[in-house]
Parts: C-alpha cells; structure tokens; sequence
C-alpha cells in the first residue's frame, strides 16, 4: 500500500523519475481474499496529500463508524462512536479492492512479476539487483533514493540492515471471508469476547464478511495443530449459557467444512527506517510491523506513504526542481524524525490494547475501561495526530 501511494503521489513531478517494482503480477490481487478495516488517520492524511486517491479509496469502501464490543452471551461492554474520538470515519474494504485503488496509479512505472533481491551502493547512487519473470538477474543502476515497501519480512532491510527484532504478543490469529446471509443484522465493525477469545467481524462491499478470530497462544510457540480444529474453537468460544445468535453465526462459519482459516501470530519488530548510507528507506512493516489489535498495519502503511510524498514535495520545492541539489540522506533522516515519534506511541497503543486477548485476563472489566476517558484520549491521538491534517476553509 505503501509503495502505490508513494509512486502515485510523485508522479508528475517536473525531474523526478520512478520505477516501482511489484513481485506479483499485474492482475494477481484482483481477487485476493479477506478484508481489513482502515482507521479515520490514514483517510485524514490522504485526504490532506492526495485528496483524488483518497475518494477513490472511499468509493471502493463502506464506512466504518463505531468500536462497538460485547460478551459472547451478548452483554454490551463497551461501544466508542469514531465520530466522539475522530473528525472523520474509518473505512471497510476488501484487500482485493485496497490493492487496486494503490497500484492503479501507478502501473504506468510498475515493472510486475519482478523481484528485488538486493540494493547496493554505486558511488552517490543505489543500485538494484533485480530478478524479472524470467528469473534472469539484472541490475538496475543510478537510483538516488530506494524506497523498501516489502512488509514484515523485508529482504532489503535483513540483507542492510540485518534481521528485525521480533516481539511475540502471544496471541493466535485465524481470518476468513464468509456469506453475508450466514449473519444477519451485522454490518459495522463489532467484537465478541469470551474469557481473552474474541472474534471481530465486520460486512464488506459485495457483502461477503471479514471474520478475525484471536486466542492466546505461548509467545513464539506455533498454534498447535489441534487449536486449528473446529472441535477446538468451539470448545474456547462457546460460553456456558446463552450465546449471542451473531458469535453463534460466525463460529459455526468460522467451523463449517467449506471455510478455509488463514493462520498467523499476532507480533512487532522493531522500528527501523534507514540504512547506514541514507539511500534505502523503509516504510509500512517494512520499517515498524505491529500488533494488529488496532487495524494500524495498513492504516500505518499508508500514513506512511502520504506522509512521505508530502515531505519529498517541500524537499523538491527547495531544491527548485533541480535533483542534483536534492540532498536525500536529509530528506531520509527527515522522515525518520517525523515518524519515529509517531509509530512509537502507536505501536505501543496497539500493544496495549491488546491486553483483553492475553491468557488470564478479565476481559470483560479490561473492555468495560475502554469506555473510560483515558482510552478515548488515546484514541482521539491516535485517529487525530496526524503528520498532515487536511486544510479546511472558512466561509
């Protein structure tokens, strides 16, 4: 997400040449699965650089508007309107969708089905070592700035930078699409807990709904083959009374036979945006990967891409247009600066909030503060700090 934002954002530049490279083709995330939601920042930040993509990506979408939480027996717990702690909604969309709004603006500089194996330095440049569809190696030479947008698992960074430092949340995570009439009445974003097992749900455009089911495992173990089994995650999520017809709904979609689980490990890496030269920045999990209790991966992802094409178009103003007078290490340790303080206090948000999901919690009393004034504070930073707030114009 990332990188299409930024491509998209600096094309047209007097002076400025680009060349993204995608691993996938052109077509491959035309029906990529599951859905995610976005919060009211990274609309916000959009909005205020590039304010086309921006209602492109809500046209795509359905709004998000409310955290609205219950026990699995459907006891409310807690529930935070976005419009009490931001100026703006978040938005619900398929990853397929999410995918086609950042790449589109930029296929026309997009070599697809290529991969980066490596950046190296050439005198005050960066060369790539690229593998196209072939799989023949070549190198690409006299790029002024490489921009790493290649998520959690980034070569460029392990191969620069060394491998990223991992933190375990100790939690498990499984995700799925399922048939909108398997759950009716349910439309926005709303979460169900029994004990520190929750499942999260959501309608996405076309109807289908995202289901994201989470429960405590050891930190850096593997999910044990058996916590995969619908015998398993009935057993966890079902209470001994009475259930919700909702959380019943989705649990039971969640273990049909037809539905497949996409597995992972809730986790952060530290942060890290530069290498030791300047010419290779990180960006999105690339450069600070987070646990994913907020929905600020891609949301964070693309702050970050806005947020940098805002600061390259001042760094290029100054330099009048003219790239031999761009002076990149500082635009690369500008953006650092501008984020670091930024991605820390929303990693360490995220963390946080995750505490109702850890084994031995009470997580209807952890919920039931999240009504209070000091997590809605944290909230309105979060959906509200932003590096670029959109201009709005008085009568």
């Amino acid at each position: 997400m990332a990188g299409g934002v930024i491509a998209t954002g600096l094309q047209g530049l007097p002076g400025v040449s680009l060349t993204a490279i995608e691993r996938v083709g052109r077509a491959d995330h035309e029906t990529a699965g599951n859905g995610l939601n976005v919060g009211p920042n990274a609309v916000r930040t959009l909005a205020a650089v590039m304010p086309e993509m921006a209602e492109r990506l809500l046209r795509a979408s359905l709004p998000w508007r409310a955290w609205t939480t219950w026990s699995m027996s459907g006891e409310p717990l807690y529930r935070i309107p976005l419009a009490e702690v931001a100026d703006r909604d978040g938005i619900r969309i398929r990853w397929a969708e999410l995918y086609r709004v950042c790449r589109e603006g930029a296929a026309a500089v997009t070599r697809f089905d290529a991969e980066c194996d490596a950046a190296r330095p050439a005198g005050d440049t960066a060369a790539l070592d690229v593998r196209g569809p072939d799989g023949r190696p070549a190198s690409l030479p006299g790029f002024d700035l490489v921009i790493a947008c290649d998520g959690r698992y980034s070569r460029l960074r392990e191969r620069l930078c060394g491998a990223p430092q991992v933190r375990h949340l100790g939690v498990a995570n499984f995700r799925c699409l399922l048939p909108g009439a398997t759950t009716p009445g349910l439309d926005d974003l709303e979460q169900w807990y029994h004990g520190p097992h929750r499942l999260l749900a959501f309608r996405t455009p076309g109807g289908l709904v995202y289901l994201s089911g989470n429960f405590p495992v050891e930190p850096g173990e593997d999910i044990a083959p058996e916590q995969k089994t619908p015998a398993w995650l009935h057993g966890a999520y079902t209470p001994s009374g009475a259930m919700a017809p909702a959380a019943r709904a989705l649990l039971d979609g969640a273990c049909a036979p037809a539905t497949t689980l996409h597995w992972s490990r809730a986790q952060e890496s530290d942060t890290h945006f530069a290498d030791a030269g300047g010419r290779v920045l990180f960006v999105g999990d690339a450069a600070h990967a987070m646990a994913p209790t907020l929905g600020q991966g891609a949301t964070m992802a693309i702050e970050d891409g806005a947020a940098f094409v805002d600061l390259f178009r001042r760094h290029w103003g100054e330099a009048a247009g003219r790239p031999e007078r761009l002076d990149v290490p500082r635009l690369v340790a500008g953006f650092a600066a501008l984020r670091a303080p930024r991605v820390d206090f929303v990693k360490r948000f995220s963390w946080d909030a995750s505490d109702t999901l850890r084994p031995g919690t009470d997580a209807v009393a952890g919920n039931r503060a999240k009504n209070g004034p000091d997590y809605r504070a944290k909230l309105s930073r979060l959906y509200l700090d932003t590096p670029v707030a959109p201009v709005t114009a008085a009568a």
